[in-house]
């Protein structure tokens, strides 16, 4: 399990202020949720903590680890994104393992992995079909199998329930959650939604206008 720890990050585009040197310590195997309008700077403070985005000011440490200068790659992150990002010709057990693919994981841990994930996220008979013959909560998953076989402690998602329809955004949630118990995950979460939030997390971190509001546990 990896602690998330954030020392007076800015984040500016010229003379537009994103972030406002904000400090913030998540807490190792704990469910955080960054919640706030849109523009408030949610989405910012989880790029700058994926490295996506570099912070104009402060630090960023994953388990003690100074990763301010550090790649995506180099951070041992997973990342679930709003638009699912699933490649239309690969099956679903390709989708999922691609990344391993990338990372030239050998071919035998890659099947043990892809068999635990699926069957972690009841995608067992699916591994042969195409994202087009899924339906939205089929390719949300397939979305999170791709993030959870890479084995990070520590995972990042921005949204990822939005395009989904009430009831399932509420069956995932409690999935959702109890996947991060069940594997011990530092997972933080961005959402406007306050009724997800309040349902999911640990730890709710309001943000508006680029600065840290109120903290609720």
């Amino acid at each position: 399990m990896s602690a998330i720890e954030l020392f007076e990050i800015g984040k500016s585009w010229g003379t537009s202020l994103a972030l406002a040197s904000i400090s913030l310590h998540i807490e190792a195997g704990t469910f955080c949720v960054l919640l706030g309008p849109s523009g408030c700077g949610k989405s910012t403070t989880l790029r700058i903590i994926a490295g996506l985005e570099t912070a104009t000011s402060g630090q960023v440490f994953i388990d003690g680890r100074d990763v301010t200068q550090a790649s995506p790659a180099q951070r041992g992150i997973a990342m679930v994104f709003q638009n699912y990002a699933l490649f239309p010709h690969l099956t679903v057990a390709d989708n999922i393992t691609f990344g391993l693919s990338v990372r030239k994981t050998p071919a035998l841990e890659a099947a043990k992995r892809l068999k635990e994930t699926a069957a972690l996220l009841g995608l067992e008979s699916l591994l042969t079909r195409r994202p087009s013959q899924l339906s939205g909560g089929q390719q949300q998953r397939v979305a999170l199998a791709r993030a959870l076989v890479a084995q990070a402690k520590v995972c990042l998602m921005d949204e990822p329930l939005s395009n989904l329809d009430a009831q399932l955004r509420q069956d995932m949630r409690r999935e959702l959650r109890d996947i991060q118990r069940q594997l011990g995950l530092t997972l933080v979460y961005v959402t406007h939604d306050q009724a997800e939030a309040m349902s999911m997390a640990d730890q709710v971190v309001l943000l508006n206008k680029g600065h840290v509001e109120q903290r609720i546990r």
